[in-house]
C-alpha cells in the first residue's frame, strides 16, 4: 500500500509530468482563462471611463442636490425667466487666483453658464493677467469678484457685494449673514443688456423718509433693477421731463397748493406715482387733494383688526391684510404683508368714470376705524365705522392715449427695517415690485439675499391662541388621561 503511494507521488512530480502540464492541455486551459479575465477587465474599465465622460457632460444642477436651507447653490425662478429671455451675448469674467476659488461663487457661475447659450464664463487669474481688470474699471478688483460684460457695457460685482457681513459689537468679530451672489449677478446682466435705466424722482422738502431710512431690502431691490433715484424739491424745482415716476414717501408736513398742482399736472399727462403715507394726526389738505383728484381719500384715524388671524400678536393695529390677485402682488401672494398703523383708503362717492381703482391689500369685514388712537382702549364701539377697508390700491386712468398710474399704500412703516425683517422681506419685495412695474423696466427682477442664519416665522394672534391652548391645556390633559388609563389597568391586574 505504502509502495503504491510512493510510486504515485514520484510519478506526479516527475520532470516528464510537470513538462506535460505546462506545455500541453493544462497550459492552454490556463492561458484561455487568463485571456478571458484580462479582456473582461479591459471592458469594465472602458465602460467606467465612458460613464465618467458622459456624467462629466451632465450639468452640475442635474447631478448635485442642494440640501442647504436657503438653497444657497440653486438658481431662483426669477433668474431662470430672465435668462430665458436673454438674446445678447454676455461674458462673465471670474477674477480669482488658481486654487483660491470660492466654492459657492464658482458653483453659481456654473449654473448661469448652463442655463443660457448666450452666457460664457471665463476665469482670469490676476497673477497671469495683472492688467485685465483695468479695461473695465479704475478701481482695484478683489479676488473672487465677477466682471459682467456685454458689448461696450460692463459692471463689476465685487466679492463684498455678494457676501453680506455684520459686526458683533460684543466680540468685535465680523460674521457672514447672507449671500447675495445671484441677486447681484442677475442685476448686472440686466444692466449690461439694457439700453436705458429708468429715472425716478424722490420728492423732498416735507419731512419725507429718505431711501436710507427704509429697509435695506427695499433699496437693494431698487438698485438691483438698475433704477436711478434722484431727489426732487418741488418747492424750487419743476418735475423733469425725463421723470418716469415720482415717489412720495411719508411726508410729515403738508404740500403747498403749488406743489400739489405740480404733481397733479404731471399725473394728468400720463405720469406715475408711488405713494406711502403715515398717520400723523394732522390734516394735510393739499397732499390729500392729489389722492382725491383720483377718486380716493384716507381716513382720519387708523384701522384696527378684530379677526385674530389678521393681526400681529397683541397688536390689533399691526395688520396682516388679505392680498388680492394682481400682477403687483403675485410674488408675495404666499407671504404675509405686515402693515402697522395704517389708514383706511376709501373711494369717494363720485369720481371720473375714466378712473379705475383696484384693491391690492384689504382687511377683513371685522375691521374698524379708530379715530382717536392716542387714547384708544382698542375695543370697537357702537358707532365705530366697520367693514373691509383698502390698505393698498392701484389707480389707473387713460385719457388721450396717456395712462396715469398711482400705487398707494397707507402705511410707510411697513418699509422700516424691523417690520420688513419680521416677515423676511415681503414688504420690501411688494414695494419694489410696485415701483419697478410703473418704470420702463424690461423685466422686474427682485431676488433677495439668501440668509446664512435663520428665517423668521410669522404667527397671527389666532395662531398664538391656538398653540397656547394646546400647550397649556391640551398636552397636559392628554398626559393625565394616559396616566389614569395606565393606573386603572395596573389596578385591575
Amino acid at each position: 500500500m505504502n509502495f503504491n503511494i510512493k510510486e504515485k507521488l514520484k510519478k506526479t512530480f516527475s520532470k516528464e509530468h510537470l513538462k506535460e502540464v505546462f506545455t500541453g492541455e493544462e497550459q492552454k486551459k490556463h492561458l484561455k482563462q487568463g485571456s478571458y479575465s484580462s479582456m473582461m477587465t479591459v471592458i469594465v474599465l472602458a465602460v467606467i471611463v465612458v460613464i465618467n465622460l458622459i456624467v462629466a457632460q451632465i450639468p452640475t444642477s442635474k447631478t448635485q442636490i442642494d440640501l442647504s436651507t436657503q438653497k444657497m447653490y440653486s438658481i431662483t425662478d426669477e433668474t431662470k425667466t430672465a435668462l430665458k429671455d436673454l438674446d445678447q451675448d454676455v461674458t462673465m469674467y471670474y477674477i480669482v487666483q488658481k486654487g483660491s476659488e470660492d466654492d459657492t461663487i464658482e458653483k453659481l457661475l456654473e449654473h448661469y453658464d448652463e442655463l443660457s447659450d448666450h452666457i460664457k464664463v471665463e476665469t482670469k487669474d490676476p497673477d497671469l493677467y495683472p492688467k485685465f481688470t483695468s479695461q473695465y474699471t479704475d478701481q482695484t478688483v478683489a479676488a473672487n469678484s465677477v466682471i459682467v460684460v456685454c458689448g461696450d457695457k460692463s459692471k463689476v460685482v465685487s466679492n463684498s457685494d455678494m457676501w453680506e457681513t455684520s459686526t458683533n459689537y460684543q466680540t468685535y468679530q465680523t460674521q457672514t449673514t447672507g449671500f447675495d451672489g445671484e441677486g447681484q449677478i442677475t442685476s448686472a446682466i440686466t444692466y449690461v443688456t439694457s439700453e436705458n435705466n429708468p429715472k425716478v424722482y424722490w420728492v423732498t422738502g416735507h419731512g419725507e423718509a429718505s431711501e436710507s431710512d427704509l429697509s435695506t431690502n427695499f433699496s437693494d431691490a431698487i438698485n438691483k433693477n438698475n433704477v436711478e433715484i434722484s431727489d426732487l424739491a418741488l418747492m424750487t424745482d419743476d418735475i423733469p421731463e425725463d421723470a418716469e415716476e415720482l415717489v412720495i414717501m411719508s411726508p410729515t408736513t403738508d404740500f403747498s397748493e403749488d406743489e400739489a398742482n405740480k404733481v397733479i399736472t404731471y399725473l394728468e399727462n400720463g405720469g406715475k406715482l408711488l405713494m406711502f403715507t403715515s398717520y400723523t394726526g394732522t390734516d394735510m389738505p393739499n397732499l390729500d387733494s392729489i389722492l382725491e383728484n383720483y377718486g380716493v381719500k384716507r381716513s382720519r384715524g387708523i384701522v384696527v383688526e378684530t379677526d385674530s388671524q389678521h393681526y400681529y400678536p397683541q397688536m390689533p393695529y399691526y395688520l396682516l391684510p388679505n392680498i388680492q390677485s394682481d400682477d403687483i402682488t403675485t410674488e408675495v401672494k404666499s407671504n404675509y404683508i405686515l402693515m402697522p398703523v395704517a389708514q383706511a383708503i376709501q373711494k369717494l362717492d363720485s369720481y371720473r368714470d375714466t378712473i379705475t381703482i383696484k384693491s391690492l391689500l384689504t382687511t377683513t369685514e371685522d375691521a374698524y376705524i379708530e379715530n382717536d388712537p392716542e387714547n384708544s382702549t382698542w375695543s370697537k364701539s357702537a358707532d365705530s365705522e366697520t367693514g373691509a377697508f383698502d390698505l393698498g390700491v392701484s389707480i389707473t386712468e387713460t385719457v388721450d392715449d396717456k395712462e396715469t398710474q398711482i400705487i398707494y399704500f397707507s402705511s410707510a412703516s411697513m418699509l422700516s427695517s424691523q417690520i420688513d425683517q419680521a416677515i423676511s422681506g415681503a414688504n420690501s419685495k411688494l414695494a419694489a415690485t410696485a415701483l419697478t412695474s410703473m418704470c420702463d423696466v424690461e423685466q422686474t427682477v427682485v431676488i433677495p439675499s439668501k440668509s446664512t442664519s435663520y428665517t423668521n416665522l410669522v404667527f397671527t394672534q389666532g395662531a398664538v391662541n391656538t398653540w397656547s391652548i394646546i400647550t397649556i391645556a391640551g398636552i397636559p390633559l392628554v398626559l393625565v388621561v394616559i396616566g389614569v388609563m395606565i393606573w386603572m389597568k395596573r389596578r385591575k391586574q
